[in-house]
């Protein structure tokens, strides 16, 4: 059984991401759990996603022990897990400026979520097409989203080098098909 957690804030994609993973992960005939964590009255505070995918069924969906955790901000407060993943700044594991990314690679911060995404779909060696993409991804900016999940997914320590030293925007690159 896979756990994964995703922790940020209302407005970063928590629960974009999230349920995205969960749907694709259905959609590739998993068993998935996924419940959410979150301060619905206001914008900017904590959200948690907790995911829950394996093979066979699953008998307690309860997150203790988490093998990835995606944090997008320190919000939801102190979490841990085997591997994390970070904003930038947030941690001492693997940082990634997905916000800056977002910004450089699709000229709009918002399009992080999907690099965070496609990275995430990489370290669970989840390997999805593009017309599994579309079925689970929203209609609004569905070629875009599925551009920032390629680039994400092919994360290359440059880009993480020329997303954190630099603020120049660069064309985006075609990158291969997952």
């Amino acid at each position: 059984m896979t756990k994964v957690l995703v922790s940020g804030e209302g407005g970063q994609g928590v629960r974009l991401i999230s349920h995205v993973m969960a749907t694709i992960l259905g959609n590739l005939d998993y068993e998935v759990t996924l419940m959410y964590d979150y301060d619905s009255s206001v914008r900017g505070a904590f959200s948690v996603a907790h995911l829950t995918f394996d093979r066979d069924p699953i008998i307690n969906p309860v997150i203790l022990d988490a093998d990835i955790l995606l944090e997008l901000s320190h919000k939801a407060g102190e979490m841990y897990a085997r591997k994390t993943v970070c904003e930038t700044g947030l941690c001492s594991d693997e940082k990634i400026p997905f916000w800056e990314l977002g910004t450089e690679q699709f000229g709009n911060e918002v399009f992080g979520n999907m690099i965070a995404l496609g990275h995430l779909l990489k370290l669970l060696h989840l390997d999805v097409s593009d017309d599994e993409l579309a079925k689970a991804l929203p209609l609004t900016y569905r070629k875009e989203n599925i551009d920032a999940v390629h680039f994400g997914y092919n994360l290359k320590q440059e880009d993480l080098q020329r997303g954190h030293m630099s603020r120049k925007k660069h064309k985006h690159n075609s990158v291969t098909a997952m």
